[in-house]
This record gives structure tokens, sequence and C-alpha cells, in this order.
């Protein structure tokens, strides 16, 4: 009896699996996504035009995914030539699909998504009269509109805020001496390129 109740426990879990994965498998999972855009900083406040983000991202399903992402920001301090700084970011961040949540799908036609993402990360911050770099920890937290182009592009628009932690020096290059909690703004326009072999992708499926 328990033999036979084992070799029915092992046969659902067997076909569970393979149901997950056949409806994993009817969507392509990958996206390739690019933006520029602006960054805002405080300590001191700086606004500049000189973001550039990278990132890969899987969607174990249609809700949740997981995404590698890299973002550069050049910060100059008003135009003064020797000031300001470099900022170099990578994180690993949870993204979910809550355009799906409220039904963005049958709202706009599906024309219309929305995500959330949000993770930590390692942060370099490069300070122009300085050699010593800032080695940060971040936490970010953000959301990116889509809009749908083709079965393979979509147009995208996010923002994001940014938590450096145990900073030294300011974003216009000057030391403090201690560290605290930088803070960012970034916003930035780009595309999102999905690939596989399916015809659907898990954004818009």
């Amino acid at each position: 009896m328990k033999k036979t109740i084992t070799v029915l426990v092992l046969m659902a879990s067997l076909q569970s699996f393979s149901q997950m994965y056949k409806s994993r498998n009817r969507f392509n999972q990958f996206s390739l996504e690019a933006e520029y855009g602006l960054t805002y900083t405080r300590n001191p406040n700086q606004t500049d035009y000189n973001h550039i983000g990278l990132g890969f991202r899987y969607m174990i399903d249609e809700y949740w995914g997981i995404k590698f992402d890299y973002a550069h920001d050049k910060i100059e301090d008003n135009g003064t030539i020797g000031t300001g700084s470099i900022y170099d970011r990578g994180s690993v961040q949870a993204v979910y699909n809550i355009g799906r949540l409220f039904n963005f799908r049958e709202l706009t036609n599906s024309t219309v998504n929305l995500l959330l993402h949000s993770g930590v990360g390692y942060s370099r911050l490069d300070i122009y009269q300085n050699k010593d770099h800032d080695h940060i920890g971040n936490f970010i937290l953000g959301g990116t509109v889509q809009v749908y182009i083709s079965e393979s592009l979509a147009l995208t628009g996010d923002v994001s805020g940014i938590l450096n932690f145990r900073q030294q020096n300011r974003f216009d290059s000057s030391y403090t001496g201690e560290t605290f909690t930088g803070k960012m703004l970034t916003a930035g326009i780009g595309l999102t390129y999905y690939f596989g072999r399916n015809k659907n992708t898990a954004d818009w499926r």
C-alpha cells in the first residue's frame, strides 16, 4: 500500500512538473534591455543626461523574473572642469509583472504593460580629483512602463531610485571623511528585445 501511494505521489509530481515546464516554454523567457536618460543625485543636487543602462532578464513565469543589470552614470558638477564623478553599478533584481495583476492586457489591448523591479548590488564611485574609489553596496527600486512594438521589441520608460550604502565621497568629488547613504534617481527611455523560439513573450502572452 505504501509503495502504491509513493508511486502515485511521484507520478503526480512528475505530471505537475511537466505541465509547468510546458507552460513556461509556451513563451520566450529571455530578453535584453538598453536605456539612455538622466541622473539626479543628492549631496549635492546634480542633474545630468548621462545615464546608460543595460540588462538581461529571465522570466520564470508570466509574473516573476530575475534581472541582471549594469548602469553607467557620468555626473558633472555644473560643468566645472575637474569636478564630478563617474558611477558604475551592477545589481541583481527580482522583477514582478504587476501589469498582469491589474489586467493591463485587456485594458490596453495588449499595448501597455508595467513591471516593478527591486534588488541589491555593488557600485563603484570614481572621483575626478581622487585616485581612491568608493566601493559601495546599493539597493534599487523602480518601475518600467512598456509599450508593445512587435513580437520581439518593446519601448520602455523606467524610473528607479537607488540608495548607496557607506558612501564617503560626494557626487561633486568632495570628500566627507565619514560614511553616509547616497541617494540617486535615474530616468531613461529604451528598448527591450525578446529572443527565443516561441512567438509569445512572458510580458505580453
